[in-house]
């Protein structure tokens, strides 16, 4: 799936200074598009999954609401519903606020405003907008894109999920440059291994495959050489030295089994993945309707206690018929009499 052309420009401001990480681009409304216009265009952003939550996740309870006549004056996009993204959603209540989030799980709907619509992806997602089958990012990453590049398909018993992309460099370069563009993507790196980013002769070391992955178990690593080599991008499928195998987060399985390809392998965190994509859809979001304002929340996930265990009635029932209520008990007794 070819994602939307990226965005180059955008302009954005602080609407909240108690609020660090709440970025917004706040544009004067015009002509206002519809939550049915705005909720199509970030559907098709998102393959659909079976086991995907409801991409329509929170409506409104009004028997005149149309999502084809209601206007969107601004969409908050985040990863998680923190206190930051109730503050957004609040912060302007005509018309109401549409509402992505990535991970929607713990969204308290006594705390959105009436009126507002919330949409998630979670499975779909993760699939094309963090370290997976992720054609924007592989372009940021002068990669090659669409059949020039092989898809890792298939995990979790699900044959259709896309689980990584894998191509070739479109010009020559080096460990250091891929280097310089993982971290201007994600902001950092959390872990390098099988190179040293600091020394000089490593950074200078050619990489002809870059695999965009967000598995990381020997399978994966294999599947990725594989690849590689169907391609003939390598020749040799134990020597994956040329290979850089980019992910979220390290798993000790795959990190050995990697090493004994010789791959480098880089992370850049969870989190950092997920905020990637949440970038992403603002700035597509900004550039496709440039009179909405697009709010970006960039929060921790607040902390939440453990559900307390639900009583189980059945064995708190007194089984004593002296607590039954007064007609059960008569009705008990005729029925004694009669047998």
């Amino acid at each position: 799936m070819s994602l939307h052309a990226e965005s180059t420009t955008s302009t954005s401001s602080m609407v909240a200074p108690g609020l660090p990480a709440f970025i917004s681009q706040p544009a004067p409304p015009k002509i206002l598009p519809t939550v049915l216009q705005t909720s199509q265009y970030l559907a098709s952003f998102f393959p659909k999954r079976a086991r995907d939550v409801p991409w329509l996740y929170h409506e409104p309870r009004n028997a005149r609401y149309s999502p084809a006549a209601a206007p969107i004056a601004r969409i908050v996009c985040s990863i998680t519903p923190t206190a930051g993204v109730y503050t957004a959603m609040h912060a302007t209540r005509t018309p109401p606020p549409l509402v992505f989030l990535h991970r929607p799980f713990t969204l308290d709907r006594k705390r959105v405003p009436r009126g507002a619509t919330v949409l998630s992806s979670h499975v779909g997602f993760d699939e094309v907008l963090t370290t997976g089958w992720n054609e924007a990012l592989a372009r940021r990453l002068d990669l090659y894109t669409g059949e020039d590049a092989v898809c890792i398909q298939g995990y979790k018993g699900d044959s259709d999920r896309r689980i990584g992309l894998v191509a070739a460099f479109r010009t020559p370069a080096n460990l250091g440059v891929i280097s310089d563009r993982i971290k201007h993507e994600f902001g950092q790196l959390d872990a390098v291994y099988g190179a040293d980013v600091e020394n000089e002769i490593d950074m200078a070391r050619p990489v002809t495959v870059v695999a965009i992955m967000n598995a990381f178990h020997p399978d994966e690593v294999q599947r990725v050489a594989e690849a590689a080599l169907s391609k003939g991008w390598i020749s040799d499928i134990n020597d994956g030295d040329s290979i850089v195998y980019l992910t979220g987060q390290a798993r000790e399985p795959g990190l050995l089994a990697a090493q004994e390809k010789k791959m480098k392998v880089f992370c850049v965190g969870h989190r950092s993945c997920e905020e990637w994509g949440i970038r992403y859809i603002a700035s597509q979001l900004k550039q496709e309707f440039p009179m909405v304002d697009v709010c970006e929340v960039y929060e921790d996930e607040e902390p939440h206690e453990p559900r307390k265990p639900k009583p189980d009635l059945k064995r708190n029932v007194p089984s004593s018929s002296a607590n039954l209520p007064e007609q059960k008990r008569r009705q008990e007794g005729n029925a004694a009499l009669v047998d």
